[in-house]
């Protein structure tokens, strides 16, 4: 008989933190989705503190927040399977694996064209089949991945700096002025599908690379044990500082900025480029600051680290029914869009504090 595995807390925790970002990044983008950019349009449009929100968004959040969950799904593949028969676990991952790929499909479809599950899904049957390589085949294999990482990267970047067709604001049909279900559910299929075909080349490798670095931070245990402590404080030392003058200097662009001047280009290749290193950041200061995941305040965050499906899934459904042409069409300014995210992330984290049932999807997804 198998003796029951302690789950590792601080995945849940960094789950949890992660998710702070995915909310706020796919709210404020909301009213200009699919079309617009990245951080959304100014609202009001002249209005300083939309710009500093802006700001502050891109350089906390803005792509950190995606590295850092791609990490913790790697790391929690590998855990899953830690001292498990591997052929069952191998049957078990897939089953949660395609109903993941179904989930997502349907979500991305009909709810938010921004979906991720249909990327993880995909990329984590990859990753499957070299979770248990040897580790010198594992590190060639992430050498590999690493390499395939930054051409996609080079491309994404030389892509960016396309000089733009036009200098002003197009007028484009978007997610907030879709005019009833129909124009909306058109809409958002067409952006689902053109953001999968582009992500596929662009986006999975940079997102395979996080999973794969997770999965061998998991076998290291980089992030958990005491031994690598040292390494880690020295490489926040040295690295800390200097990424966060650079996500300064991004934030302080984004806020100066409007999103369709030319100059943003720049600032947005920039921004992209330190995205994961400042993630790596924070990963390495939040093992630091738990003591691998075993400080009282993860106890905290690790309920709603098991349930971020239903979270995000959640999230998007509020999305659509608040601020979409399908549903209320609501107006908030940036400002306001920000602190209801971080509100609604604060409720859900109560609330899974006080749940003693694992949340609908999680339920769906542990089924047997």
């Amino acid at each position: 008989m198998r003796t029951p595995l302690h789950r590792e807390t601080l995945p849940d925790t960094v789950r949890a933190l992660a998710m702070v970002s995915v909310l706020v990044l796919n709210a404020i983008g909301y009213p200009a989705a699919p079309w617009g950019p990245m951080l959304g349009e100014r609202m009001p449009q002249d209005s300083a503190l939309a710009g500093a929100v802006q700001g502050l968004v891109g350089a906390l959040l803005q792509g950190k927040g995606m590295a850092m969950l791609a990490f913790v799904f790697g790391m929690s593949a590998w855990l899953a399977a830690r001292g498990r028969d591997r052929p069952a676990a191998r049957r078990r991952a897939l089953v949660r694996n395609r109903r993941l790929l179904g989930l997502g499909i349907v979500h991305g479809l009909f709810v938010y064209f921004g979906d991720i599950l249909t990327l993880y899904a995909l990329l984590g049957r990859l990753l499957l089949r070299r979770l248990h390589l040897p580790w010198r085949r594992f590190r060639r294999h992430l050498w590999r991945t690493l390499a395939w990482a930054l051409l996609a990267k080079l491309v994404f970047l030389a892509l960016l700096l396309l000089p733009p067709l036009a200098t002003e604001e197009p007028e484009l049909t978007s997610l907030a002025t879709a005019r009833g279900a129909w124009e909306f559910l058109q809409l958002n299929a067409l952006a689902y599908g053109t953001s999968q075909l582009v992500g596929a080349i662009l986006a999975a490798p940079v997102v395979y690379l996080c999973m794969a670095c997770g999965v061998a931070g998991a076998r290291l245990r980089l992030l958990t044990h005491r031994r690598w402590r040292p390494t880690l404080r020295r490489g926040l030392r040295r690295s800390g500082p200097v990424l966060l003058g650079l996500s300064v200097l991004y934030g302080w662009g984004c806020a100066v900025t409007q999103p369709w001047d030319l100059p943003r280009i720049w600032i947005d290749a920039a921004g992209d480029v330190i995205a994961l290193p400042v993630a790596a950041c924070y990963l390495a200061a939040l093992a630091l600051a738990s003591s691998g995941g075993r400080a009282h305040w993860c106890r905290w965050l690790s309920p709603l680290g098991q349930r971020t499906l239903t979270l995000y899934v959640g999230h998007s459904l509020l999305c659509l029914a608040l601020f979409s042409g399908a549903g209320l069409a609501m107006a908030l300014s940036t400002a306001q869009m920000v602190l209801a995210c971080l509100g609604w992330w604060l409720l859900a984290l109560l609330a899974a504090a006080h749940s003693t049932r694992r949340w609908p999807l999680e339920t769906w997804m542990g089924r047997r």
